[in-house]
């Protein structure tokens, strides 16, 4: 893991017996899943930062259940197969992440996230997997050394372009995944009066475009359990009312699911 760095003082991080710790003593345990907490406790901003556990458990059963798997199959197509370590930013439960691992058994593949919750779940369930490492971290201060990693994918996630570029190898890839125009119209549709359309995407500073690519799929989800999963997973759950929650519930849900999908390189 000589690809990590402190969070506090950014001297290089070495294993131990407990975790990992940089020259000037800064320790980091290894948590009982696995993972460990790059996180210092002056860079939280609240108690428990990024998205809460019950979202990430919906994720989970959601996204366990296949209706991303196409999405999940286009991202390791893309993904250079030379690329030796990756970095998903942002990585939630993990459902992504484990993905990559399956198509890069060679790797050394890092998770973060702000979300303890998250990678606590992402952490236990890759225990007996190598190469497969999993960080509390923030997305905007990333705890690795400079030019040190191949390949960051970045799925529905904030970051900061001068980070990715001090992060990223010369020539490495940066895979960026965000909600195009027709991602969940209809639920959005039912929700908001007026659907304002998704940001198009630009280039990350420093970055030059190799491709862009869009995967529109139908969604259908039949089970009640799986579209209160979905409600649960997205930003639109705290702006349902009662009625239309049960009347979203109620019957089968048919609607799309649009990303679009943007491949840099380092310039």
């Amino acid at each position: 893991m000589k690809d990590l760095r402190c969070p506090l003082c950014h001297q290089p991080l070495l294993q131990n017996p407990q975790g990992l710790a940089c020259t000037n003593r800064h320790q980091f345990d290894r948590a009982k899943e696995g993972y460990f907490n790059l996180l210092p406790v002056q860079n939280k901003h609240s108690r428990e930062p990024g998205d809460a556990k019950e979202q990430l458990q919906a994720r989970r059963q959601f996204l366990q259940a296949g209706f991303f798997d196409p999405l999940k199959t286009q991202l390791q197509e893309l993904l250079p197969v030379t690329g030796e370590i990756l970095l998903d930013i942002g990585c939630g439960e993990g459902y992504f992440t484990a993905g990559f691992s399956e198509v890069l058994p060679q790797a050394q593949i890092y998770g973060i996230d702000i979300a303890k919750a998250g990678v606590r779940l992402a952490a236990k369930a890759a225990k007996d997997k190598s190469g497969l490492t999993y960080c509390v971290s923030s997305n905007f201060d990333l705890p690795f050394s400079d030019e040190s990693i191949d390949v960051i994918t970045r799925v529905y996630a904030p970051s900061k372009d001068s980070e990715l570029w001090r992060v990223i190898k010369p020539g490495g890839a940066l895979v960026i995944v965000a909600p195009s125009e027709n991602h969940l119209f209809g639920l959005r549709s039912r929700i908001y009066k007026e659907v304002r359309p998704h940001p198009k995407q630009v280039a990350p500073q420093g970055f030059g475009v190799v491709g862009h690519h869009r995967l529109e799929v139908s969604l259908q989800v039949s089970e009640r359990e799986m579209r209160e999963a979905l409600l649960a997973m997205t930003p639109f759950a705290w702006r349902l009312s009662p009625e239309l929650r049960d009347s979203i519930l109620a019957s089968e849900l048919l609607d799309t699911l649009d990303f679009s999908i943007s491949v840099y390189s380092k310039s």
